[in-house]
């Protein structure tokens, strides 16, 4: 009888192990299900949200390039309020219509005493002090120059390939803006004033646009008084003091500009030279936007150029 109940009891024990072990097999497959919806949920979720981003910028992209295109209209002038629309709640563009005229042309740096002064001045405005503000001049200088001789503060091939960069400089014209990173002592700049690129451009003559340009960029390179300056710019702008919006009164003479900056005959003859009434180079800015992103192209056109790219 003891052994009856021995075998007995070894089944059930048997049995409990069985059930134990398949319920163990059962919360694993819950578990690992689980894990799977999970998984699967946010996939799903990160799928949706990459989807409604790429989406959004998508959308973005089409109304920057819409007001490029609407902007090309011949029948629409700087400071049309086309040029900028709101499509539903939160979406829209705008476009700005400017000129290179605006900007140093820091690739005639090389060439040009009068652009290397303003850059020099520029820099020297940023919080660099004039030891320093020569250096990167003149490295610039170097940077686009035809030959190999070193500038009293410059840097040429001997510079960059101590620091391991054999290929600099090129000796030619810069490529983009990006490149004038790479040149010595911009790091410098770069930290008083991220946004640098905004005061420079590859497209332009060497001339100011008067029209176009700030008072600062006006003075800087025509090396008026900045007061005259302010007062040209207050008078372009209209009543409303703000550029490109329909009260501007744009000067279409020279005398004009002569009259406001209260110069004679002889110096203004002598900084005429740097001066337009409309550079031959359009600079064509627009933004557009969807939600939370937004997509900025620009086009530079006119003066042999025609160039598109996103910032």
């Amino acid at each position: 009888m003891r052994l009856v109940r021995t075998t007995v009891w070894g089944k059930r024990r048997r049995k409990g192990r069985r059930r134990a072990s398949a319920m163990l097999v059962v919360l694993w497959a819950i578990m690992i299900m689980a894990v799977a919806v999970v998984g699967f949920v946010e996939y799903a979720k990160r799928t949706v949200e990459r989807d409604a981003a790429e989406t959004k910028e998508f959308e973005a992209r089409f109304l920057a390039e819409s007001g490029l295109v609407l902007a090309g209209h011949p029948g629409v002038k700087r400071g049309d309020p086309v040029l900028r629309q709101e499509v539903g709640t939160v979406r829209g563009f705008e476009v700005s219509v400017t000129t290179e005229g605006a900007r140093i042309a820091i690739h005639l740096i090389a060439v040009s005493p009068v652009i290397q002064e303003a850059v020099r001045d520029l820099f020297f405005r940023w919080g660099l002090d004039l030891e320093n503000a020569s250096m990167v001049v003149d490295s610039l200088a170097d940077w686009v120059d035809a030959d190999d001789d070193e500038r009293v503060r410059g840097a040429e091939r001997d510079f960059y390939t101590r620091r391991g960069w054999q290929r600099y400089p090129a000796n030619v014209g810069f490529r983009d803006l990006e490149e004038v990173r790479l040149v010595r002592g911009m790091e410098l700049v770069t930290e008083l004033n991220p946004d640098w690129k905004e005061a420079f451009t590859l497209y332009g003559d060497g001339t100011v646009d008067v029209n176009e340009a700030s008072a600062e960029m006006i003075e800087m390179i025509c090396q008026v008084d900045l007061e005259a300056a302010e007062r040209l710019v207050q008078r372009r702008r209209g009543p409303d003091e703000i550029d490109h919006t329909w009260d501007d009164v744009p000067y279409t003479d020279m005398g004009e500009v002569r009259e406001m900056l209260g110069l004679g005959l002889r110096d203004f003859a002598r900084i005429q030279p740097r001066m337009t009434l409309a550079h031959p180079v359009r600079r064509v800015e627009s933004r557009g936007w969807a939600g939370d992103r937004s997509k900025r192209l620009v086009a530079i056109l006119g003066g042999g150029h025609r160039e598109l790219f996103e910032r």
